[in-house]
């Protein structure tokens, strides 16, 4: 491949990476060991400008590290340490929009390695995920009543159909003895018919709701 063609190449292949970053809906920033910004796109910008009154530049200390509130910084900082170090750092907690509600934040930092495998800075991911948890813990309370009305449910089937198997039961061994007179057997079966018809009530009432 000629030198023109590999220039081409890596000057597309940087374009390609600016136009993902600018495709997501996440913050997403890149830092060097040195906490230095390398890239970053429009909704990071937009973020630390209506958070922190800070348009940032290539080249500018990160934005958390240099104007955010110490506690927070200092926690932000022990994960990129953490991330320069190879591990890949997850964590959901409490943050703020930009009109100041609180909102379920997601970030992760994960290493990034040059063609050596040595470690060249962290890439960064926030996320807003108070949507999806909305969602998780809605379906989750829906699983929770499915899951409670069967048990309800199971109750109703088990009464009249424990005695009706009893019954049937009964039949079976009573009469393989000979030991029941016809008109027992008829109220036996009677019973039966009467616990079905009990458990087909049940199944009409529960498929109407």
């Amino acid at each position: 491949m000629s030198k023109k063609s590999e220039f081409y190449l890596q000057k597309g292949t940087i374009h390609n990476h600016l136009e993902l970053l600018e495709m997501s809906e996440s913050c997403l920033w890149f830092i060097d060991k040195n906490y230095t910004l390398l890239s970053f796109n429009r909704v990071y910008v937009n973020h630390m400008q209506q958070i922190a009154n800070v348009v940032p530049n290539i080249g500018d200390k990160d934005i958390v590290l240099a104007f955010f509130p110490k506690d927070f910084s200092d926690g932000v900082l022990k994960m990129y340490q953490q991330a320069l170090t190879g591990e890949v750092i997850k964590t959901m907690d409490k943050g703020f929009n930009e009109d100041g509600t609180e909102t379920d934040v997601l970030m992760i930092f994960k290493p990034v390695y040059d063609d050596d495998d040595s470690i060249l800075g962290v890439s960064c991911m926030r996320t807003d995920i108070s949507e999806y948890l909305q969602i998780k813990n809605k379906l989750e309370e829906k699983e929770n009543r499915i899951a409670e009305m069967l048990w309800q449910q199971s109750h109703l089937y088990r009464g009249p159909l424990s005695t009706a198997m009893g019954i049937v039961n009964l039949l079976i061994e009573e009469t393989s003895n000979r030991t029941l007179s016809d008109v027992e057997c008829r109220e036996l079966v009677s019973a039966m018919k009467d616990k079905l018809i009990e458990l087909d009530q049940v199944i009409r009432h529960i498929s109407k709701e």
